[in-house]
């Protein structure tokens, strides 16, 4: 189970072992302390934000104290790759195609199939080599021609008004009772092949530690920290050297989940031979259904330092605090201890 705060994921049984040389960096994890001048600049730019409040705080404050803390985004993002495989026709037109068809019709996993760039949502589709054929359509039986459905193949359009009835020449057909067959487009014949259709997409988990002393953690959604760990391979590992267990855990449980969510389970395999069965299903029968497959294309996690400060000071002999947290030293203070009074009309 993971801390207050994180996502719940049930675990499998088994971490699928990462392949390949590990694109990993890492960086001191050690807070940096913030000083007093860069609080108190912080705190005057929040104030000129708000037109409630008096700049009189901001100014007169005095500084007690300032406490860091070591506060860590985990972020783990898989990109999938899907792929499932479907009959199509199309118009015969004279496009090129092999006749052969023998036995050399590739899986769908082993069809070549570029993506550019990685973690970003896309899909394609791509005739898949080896499986075209030209046939006589279905439709019109090798005629071209089809019966009109405006006039049923009569060639005439009844209309009635009051007791008369009026037949007219049907102004669809021009009266000869057929038209063109919409499947071929009036070629005859169709050019039938297997359609490999693949769909790449970037999954997100993200994980914030949640110290429990009032900082609301969902506003570091909108502001950046400082990247100390870095890893991107075809499969990751979890995060096993770091100073928080807390992180490790959560690195663990969503790594497992993600790889356990993310690749459909062959044999305990990750591109087994067998996910290319669909093509061979296909082949022998065109109308059979199987499910798509799904693999892994790529996995990268980050773990952020998230700079979180807060400021303990005084104005007027009394106590208040708050806190400057990101990059970007934004500031979060639930209390303010003077605005004036204003409507917003």
């Amino acid at each position: 189970m993971l801390p207050e705060g994180g996502h719940s994921y049930s675990s499998p049984n088994v971490i699928p072992v990462s392949e390949g040389e590990p694109h990993t960096t890492q960086r001191n994890w050690n807070v940096t302390n913030i000083s007093e001048y860069v609080a108190k600049e912080a705190f005057a730019k929040y104030t000129e934000s708000k037109c409630c409040y008096s700049k009189d705080p901001a100014r007169e404050m005095v500084i007690c104290d300032l406490k860091s803390f070591n506060t860590y985004r985990y972020r783990l993002e898989t990109f999938s790759e899907l792929r499932s495989c479907k009959w199509k026709s199309e118009p015969y037109k004279g496009q090129s195609v092999n006749l052969s068809l023998c036995t050399e019709a590739p899986y769908p996993w082993d069809v070549p199939v570029e993506v550019s760039p990685m973690f970003k949502d896309q899909k394609t589709k791509v005739k898949v080599p080896c499986t075209s054929s030209i046939e006589v359509c279905r439709r019109c039986r090798g005629r071209c021609i089809n019966s009109c459905s405006s006039c049923n193949g009569t060639g005439f359009v009844t209309s009635t008004t009051g007791d008369h009835q009026t037949s007219t020449s049907c102004s669809f057909c021009g009266g000869s009772g057929e038209e063109r067959c919409s499947m071929c487009s009036g070629k005859g014949k169709l050019l039938t092949y297997l359609q490999l259709k693949v769909k790449w997409k970037n999954h997100i988990f993200e994980y914030v530690m949640d110290h429990g002393f009032g900082f609301p953690i969902k506003r570091f959604k909108k502001c950046h920290g400082q990247n100390i760990l870095f890893d991107e391979q075809h499969m990751v590992s979890p995060v096993v050297d770091f100073p928080e267990n807390t992180i490790k855990k959560v690195s663990q449980t969503a790594v497992q989940q993600h790889q356990a969510k993310f690749i459909t389970p062959i044999r305990g395999q990750v591109h087994s031979p067998d996910h290319g069965i669909a093509t061979w299903n296909a082949i022998s029968c065109p109308r059979v259904k199987f499910p798509p497959t799904m693999s892994i294309r790529k996995q990268k996690q980050i773990v952020e330092l998230l700079y979180l400060t807060r400021v303990e000071y005084e104005w007027h002999g009394k106590p208040y605090s708050y806190y400057v947290y990101g990059n970007e030293n934004k500031v979060y203070a639930e209390y303010y201890p003077k605005k004036c009074c204003c409507t917003v009309m």
